[in-house]
């Protein structure tokens, strides 16, 4: 007996969920001499991220990071959101090789969270709480009941654990399906775009600058020329670089 049904069926779920991702984009990366895998990435300051889907390339750097997130409670929005925020901004930073990061949103994810995320340059798909209860209701499984509602979650719970391994995969899998293609087509654009005409696709460059006073200075460009221009006027050797983040009117 477990002690919190609601959650095991939530964590259940969601595993199988991220094992069907998983499982859903690895013949399209294999057949691009790319592979997919969990991984644990370290960025520049030492923080390690577990990281649900990394494709690698064939010199085991990291392409695309890819984060299936479940919740079901609309509390946890700004816990999981900002952890998604951060891992994936800091480790673009520390990877170059990394050209995509796709959080994949199952569940109840407000819009002000989803907003977040995408301001730090992640991409969303989203499978909704509603499409989960449809799907889980096909095997009898109530998945819509209210945090205190102990009976339902327990109910559901002895009710999923009674599914066989086979019908618990095709469960997975229905629940990925209606964002695999999506998903899929996301990774074959990055894996087969040509990098020689990187620049001319740049919409915008951002140069994060680090004082010896522990200031962090974000500065953005709309091209690669201007970023170019604007690094230049940083070479100098100088102890006050205060007049040089200025932007020119």
């Amino acid at each position: 007996m477990v002690a919190n049904p609601s959650s095991a069926l939530g964590e259940a779920v969601g595993k199988l969920f991220e094992t069907a991702i998983i499982e859903g984009i690895k013949e399209a990366v294999e057949e691009r001499g790319h592979s997919v895998r969990p991984a644990r990435l370290k960025n520049g300051s030492g923080n390690v991220y577990q990281i649900d889907a990394v494709v690698f390339d064939q010199r085991g750097n990291p392409v695309i990071i890819i984060d299936p997130k479940y919740i079901r409670y609309t509390k946890h929005n700004r816990d999981k959101g900002s952890w998604l925020c951060v891992a994936h901004y800091n480790l673009r930073k520390t990877f170059p090789t990394i050209r995509k990061s796709i959080a994949v949103l199952a569940g109840r994810w407000s819009q002000p969270s989803k907003a977040l995320v995408r301001s730090f340059g992640v991409e969303i798909l989203e499978l909704p709480f509603q499409k989960m209860v449809e799907v889980l209701a096909k095997w009898n499984i109530s998945f819509n009941w209210s945090e205190s509602d102990r009976l339902s979650s327990s109910q559901a719970w002895q009710d999923f654990e009674a599914l066989s391994d086979a019908t618990r995969t095709q469960i997975a899998f229905e629940l990925a399906e209606s964002i695999l293609d999506h998903l899929r087509g996301d990774i074959i654009q990055v894996l087969e775009t040509d990098l020689s005409g990187l620049s001319r696709r740049v919409s915008q460059v951002e140069v994060l600058l680090k004082t010896d006073q522990d200031e962090t200075l974000l500065l953005t460009f709309n091209n690669v020329t201007n970023a170019l221009e604007g690094m230049m006027r940083l070479v100098s050797d100088r102890a006050d670089i205060s007049d040089l983040l200025k932007p020119k009117h």
